[in-house]
C-alpha cells in the first residue's frame, strides 16, 4: 500500500523547512547513536534519490559523499499518542545518505533493521521506509569518565559488530562541521509505491558528541545492502566514526515533497521514475 500522504499546508512554501507541516504522527526516545561513516561513489547514490532531490554533501567538505550506519536504542514509542506495547524499547541498525531540496536538508534510507515485528509492518505501511526484522542488541555502559556502546546485530547469515569507546565529555560540534551535518537533518525524503517523492519531518534539539577514543567496526554495509553495494571496499572508505547523546524526537505524516502543480517542472534532466532503480534491487 503506498504511503497515506497528506496535503501540504496552503499557506506556506513547500521549500522553507521551519514552516508549518503535517501533524506529528510518531513520537520516541532516540539514545546513544552510533553512526559509521563512509565515503562512496555518487554514481552509486543517484538511482536511489528521491525525484525533486538533489545529492547532498557537508558544506565543510564539498564533494565529498557519505552514507552512514547508524546504530541506536528506540524508546518509548508512541504512534499519534498511543504507546505501543510491544516496540517500547528496541536496538535499530539502518543505512542512509543524504539529500537537499532548496534549504531542505534530509535523510534517504536505504535499508532499516528492527527486532519488532510491529515496526516493520507499520513503517512499511504508511512510510514505505524499506524496514527488514534482524536481531540486535544496542548495549551501552557508563563508568567513570568512559562510555562504551557495543551494538550486534544477526539477520540470517549476515552478523556483525561494532564497539565504541568515548571519553564521557559530550559537547556540541560547530555548526559548519562534518559532524554537525551528518547528526543533524530534519527532514526525510523517500517514493511512495507510484513513485512519488515525500518528505516527513523529523524534530529533535541539537545533540552533543562524545570524543570518539577507538572503534572496532565489525558489521560490513555490503552485506547489509547487497547488490552493487557488495563491491565497495568498506574498510578502506570508512572516514570517521560519530557517537551522539540523542533525545526525543518527534516524526511528522508524509506529505508530498514536490507542489504537483510543478512535477512536469522539475529534475528535467533525471531519468523518468519507472528507469529508476528500486529499493527492491537490494538484497532482502
Amino acid at each position: 500500500m503506498a504511503a497515506r500522504i497528506g496535503k501540504p499546508d496552503r499557506g506556506s512554501s513547500l521549500d522553507v523547512p521551519g514552516m508549518p507541516v503535517a501533524c506529528p504522527f510518531l513520537t520516541a526516545e532516540w539514545r546513544d547513536v552510533v553512526l559509521v561513516n563512509y565515503r562512496v561513489d555518487p554514481e552509486l547514490l543517484r538511482p536511489f534519490l528521491p525525484p525533486g532531490s538533489d545529492l547532498d554533501t557537508p558544506d565543510a567538505e564539498p564533494g565529498v559523499h557519505l552514507v552512514s550506519v547508524v546504530a541506536f536504542t528506540f524508546a518509548r514509542t508512541r504512534v499519534f499518542g498511543v504507546p505501543l506495547p510491544t516496540a517500547q524499547r528496541f536496538g535499530e541498525v539502518n543505512v542512509r545518505f543524504y539529500v537537499r531540496r532548496g534549504p531542505m536538508r534530509a535523510t534517504v534510507f536505504l535499508r532499516e533493521f528492527v527486532p519488532s515485528p510491529l515496526v516493520v509492518v507499520g513503517a512499511r505501511w504508511l512510510y514505505r521506509q524499506p524496514y527488514a526484522l534482524a536481531r540486535i542488541d544496542h548495549l551501552v555502559e557508563r563508568s567513570g569518565g568512559e562510555v562504551v556502546v557495543r551494538t550486534r546485530f544477526a539477520r540470517g547469515r549476515v552478523g556483525g559488530e561494532i564497539t565504541l569507546r568515548a571519553a564521557n565529555e559530550p559537547a556540541v560540534p560547530p555548526p559548519d562541521s562534518v559532524e554537525h551535518f551528518l547528526k543533524e537533518h530534519y527532514w526525510g525524503f523517500d517514493r511512495d509505491w507510484r513513485g512519488r517523492s515525500f518528505r516527513y519531518r523529523v524534530d529533535h534539539p541539537v545533540w552533543r558528541t562524545y570524543p570518539v577514543v577507538a572503534a572496532d567496526v565489525g558489521l560490513d554495509p555490503g552485506k547489509l545492502l547487497g547488490g552493487v553495494w557488495a563491491a565497495v571496499d568498506w574498510e578502506a572508505s570508512r572516514v570517521s566514526v560519530l557517537l551522539a547523546e540523542g533525545s526525543r524526537a518527534v516524526v511528522s505524516t508524509p506529505e508530498p515533497l514536490v507542489n504537483p502543480d510543478l512535477i512536469g517542472l522539475v529534475d528535467p534532466g533525471q531519468p523518468a521514475v519507472s528507469e529508476r532503480r528500486s529499493r527492491a534491487d537490494l538484497a532482502g
